[in-house]
């Protein structure tokens, strides 16, 4: 018989700190008790991992984990969460984006479009895109300032097409003139101020925002965090639980739907938009125009992978779908492929690539505004609302069969799954936190 044996911190230390010590809780509880840096507010963590026994798992002939293998959660959901969401990372995620592949290569052939970034691309029309910031300055001033070098980055390896940065009143005027002034020159540089705010269904709840976000909605090792700092969505990933501040909450409400709202959106200019976070820094061409990637192969948005959201990130969100569904209706079928892998799908992350036309629609957006009090209660973010969009609206499912000429087929898959550059997302991306104090950085982007 298969050997029957737990499987212990080597199998599952990165993802989930199960079996004796909870993993690396005990070496740094100070630390985890107080408010991490994140650059759209602070993250609070709870006092001490889950300390839970490890799974047991009868392995296969060949020493693996397969459909055949038993699985002994021994009586904890949590450890069967995690275990699951280990083995769709490690295997339903490679699967599907196969699949996904396998589907476009059949279609459009093994070569690409829009390969590399110099003059072959500029002898065409280019595609009508646009490259998005927010901006949300935090108390030491500095985010405009890995912004500028963000721009800079931007300019020098990716600068065709127009840039529109979002601000709110907590910019100065004097930060945003430093931003015209000093971005780099022949870059289409423009500034929209906009307001964040909760959705009207949170307003409007009995005893309103308070009212919505009541214990027990936010509280964490006996507290309530969303009376004493201002933060909620306290089981995602349910591994490491942590509490979600306001300003993560208002930004991804933005980038779920209000940045779809602005005038700049809402004009109707841009078929394609690149959304960029501050921090995120170009260091080298991309090998593909993501925007006439999209515009050739009629995928809704790009990204390097469908991910499987992690457990504890997606509390009811698959039931809020379905009451959507019986509040407003659906018509036809959405796209199955990216619906689940194992759990809810996901695509996103510090970059957005996607259809401005089919986020700005009136569907889509009554479902993100359906949808916008869980990213205040149980932190889903807006990789989880766009992927769901794409399936439900996009270019495969029949519900958008409407808005195609008669005869058209849809295209081979709704999102095209590409890393940008050749080496791999990390390769052609920096994401750093105050990189503007990194020497390096400004002398890879030409940063004064």
């Amino acid at each position: 018989a298969t050997p029957r044996r737990p499987v212990l911190a080597l199998l599952l230390a990165a993802l989930c700190p199960l079996g004796p010590g909870g993993g690396a809780a005990g070496e740094d509880h100070h630390a985890a008790a107080e408010a991490a840096a994140y650059w759209r507010g602070t993250r609070v963590r709870a006092v001490e991992e889950p300390n839970l026994p490890a799974p047991l798992i009868d392995l296969n002939a060949s020493g693996g984990v397969d459909v055949g293998s038993s699985i002994d959660y021994q009586g904890e959901p949590l450890v069967q969460e995690c275990m699951e969401y280990y083995l769709d990372k490690t295997t339903e995620e490679a699967r599907l984006r196969e699949y996904i592949l396998r589907r476009e290569r059949a279609v459009f052939g093994e070569a690409d479009v829009g390969q590399g970034s110099g003059a072959g691309l500029e002898q065409d029309r280019e595609p009508s895109g646009v490259v998005t910031y927010l901006l949300m300055e935090n108390s030491a001033r500095s985010l405009h300032k890995d912004l500028l070098l963000s721009l800079h980055c931007l300019g020098k390896f990716f600068g065709r097409y127009p840039v529109v940065v979002f601000h709110t009143n907590a910019s100065t005027a004097e930060e945003l003139d430093l931003l015209r002034s000093a971005s780099p020159e022949g870059l289409r540089l423009e500034f929209e101020e906009v307001q964040l705010d909760f959705p009207a269904d949170v307003l409007d709840f009995p005893g309103g925002v308070d009212g919505f976000l009541a214990a027990p909605q936010c509280v964490m090792d006996g507290q309530d965090w969303w009376l004493t700092h201002r933060s909620c969505g306290c089981r995602c990933p349910a591994w490491r639980p942590q509490c979600w501040p306001l300003n993560w909450m208002h930004a991804t409400r933005f980038f779920t739907a209000g940045m779809f709202r602005t005038r700049t959106f809402q004009r109707g200019e841009f078929d394609f938009f690149l959304r960029l976070d501050t921090d995120l820094f170009f260091v080298e061409a991309p090998a593909v125009d993501p925007f006439r990637l999209m515009a050739e192969r009629g995928c809704g948005m790009v990204y390097d992978a469908v991910s499987r959201e992690a457990p504890g990130c997606f509390d009811g969100f698959d039931e809020m779908v379905l009451r959507f569904f019986q509040v407003f209706g659906y018509i036809g079928s959405p796209d199955l492929e990216i619906l689940h892998v194992g759990g809810p799908a996901a695509a996103g992350g510090q970059w957005t690539l996607g259809d401005a036309r089919l986020f700005s629609s009136d569907r889509y957006l009554r479902f993100a505004d359906f949808a916008a009090g869980g990213i205040y209660r149980h932190r889903w973010a807006d990789q989880l609302f766009l992927l769901r969009g794409l399936a439900l609206f996009g270019p495969r499912s029949s519900s958008s069969a409407r808005s195609r000429a008669e005869g058209e087929d849809p295209p081979p898959v709704s999102i095209c799954l590409r890393s940008l550059f050749p080496g791999g997302t990390e390769t052609g991306f920096v994401h750093k936190k105050g990189g503007f104090q990194d020497g390096d950085l400004l002398q890879r982007c030409s940063a004064p």
